[in-house]
C-alpha cells in the first residue's frame, strides 16, 4: 500500500511538472518578444501634375478619375529597438518581419485599396494594430487580383485599376498580374516606430507614367475605349510594358506622421 501511494505521489509530482513546463512554454508563445505598440498602415496615390477644369489631376496627359490596387500578404521589416539601443550599426542589424505579428495579419488580407475616387486623391486604411517598436526597413506586398467581386465591377480579375481620359477619349489601364512588390523607407535610417505612429504606402502617379507616350495611345478595336493592358488589346503593348516596369519604383514606403 505504501509503495502504490509513493507511486501516485510520484506520477502526480512528474505530471504536475509536465503541466508547469507546457504553461511555461505557452507563455513564451503568446508574450510578445519585444515592446509593442499601436500602428496604423494606410495607402493613397501621389498626383502632381497639372488640373482639368473639372479639377482632376492630370499626369502625363493622362486625367485620372479613379485608381484602385488590390493587396495582400503584407510585410514589414524592421531593425529591432533592443538591437538599436544596443549600439549595433544600423547596416549590421538583421531585418526581422513583423508577417506574424497583430498589424502584419492585418495588413495581409486581400482587399482593394481605392486611391483615387472621382479625380481626387482618398485614403485607404490598409491595417492596424500592434507591431514591435524599432526602425522599419522595408515594405513588401503581393497584388491581388479579385475575383471576388461581381464580374460587372471594374475590378474583377484585375490587381491594379486606373480610369480617366487620355486626349479626352475614356481610357482604362488595368493588370492582372500577381507579382511581389518591394519599396524601402524614403529614408536610410527606416521610419521609427513609436507611440502613435501611422505608416503610408504610396503610389506615385508620375513615376508609374514615367516615359510613357500617351500621344500613342490607341483604340485599335475601336470599341470607344483606350485599354492599356495585358494582352495587346487595343495595340498599346509598348505604353503596358513601361507601365509595367515603372511599377516597382513608383510604390513608395513613407511615414504618415
Amino acid at each position: 500500500m505504501q509503495t502504490t501511494v509513493k507511486k501516485w505521489i510520484g506520477s502526480g509530482l512528474s505530471f504536475g511538472i509536465f503541466l508547469g513546463m507546457i504553461s511555461c512554454e505557452m507563455e513564451e508563445d503568446t508574450n510578445p518578444p519585444e515592446n509593442q505598440e499601436e500602428v496604423q498602415l494606410q495607402s493613397t496615390a501621389r498626383q502632381t501634375g497639372e488640373t482639368d477644369p473639372g479639377g482632376r489631376s492630370m499626369v502625363n496627359t493622362m486625367v485620372v478619375s479613379d485608381f484602385q490596387v488590390g493587396t495582400r500578404e503584407i510585410e514589414m521589416k524592421y531593425a529591432a529597438e533592443a538591437d538599436i539601443v544596443a549600439g549595433i550599426d544600423l547596416g549590421s542589424i538583421s531585418l526581422k518581419s513583423n508577417i506574424d505579428t497583430e498589424l502584419g495579419a492585418d495588413a495581409s488580407e486581400p482587399q482593394t485599396l481605392i486611391l483615387i475616387s472621382e479625380g481626387q486623391s482618398r485614403v485607404s486604411a490598409v491595417g492596424e494594430g500592434s507591431t514591435p517598436k524599432g526602425n522599419y526597413q522595408e515594405i513588401q506586398f503581393e497584388l491581388y487580383k479579385n475575383t471576388t467581386v461581381e464580374n460587372e465591377d471594374p475590378m474583377y480579375g484585375k490587381s491594379l485599376w486606373i480610369s480617366g481620359e487620355i486626349n479626352g477619349e475614356t481610357s482604362q489601364v488595368w493588370m492582372d498580374t500577381e507579382s511581389v512588390i518591394s519599396a524601402s523607407a524614403e529614408n536610410e535610417e527606416g521610419h521609427e516606430v513609436n507611440e502613435g505612429t501611422e505608416l503610408m504606402l504610396v503610389f506615385d502617379l508620375d513615376d508609374l507614367f514615367e516615359n510613357v507616350d500617351f500621344e500613342a495611345a490607341a483604340d485599335a478595336n475601336s470599341d470607344g475605349v483606350i485599354e492599356i493592358a495585358p494582352g495587346d488589346l487595343d495595340g498599346n503593348a509598348d505604353l503596358y510594358s513601361q507601365i509595367e516596369a515603372n511599377l516597382e519604383s513608383a510604390v513608395k514606403f513613407e511615414s504618415g506622421s
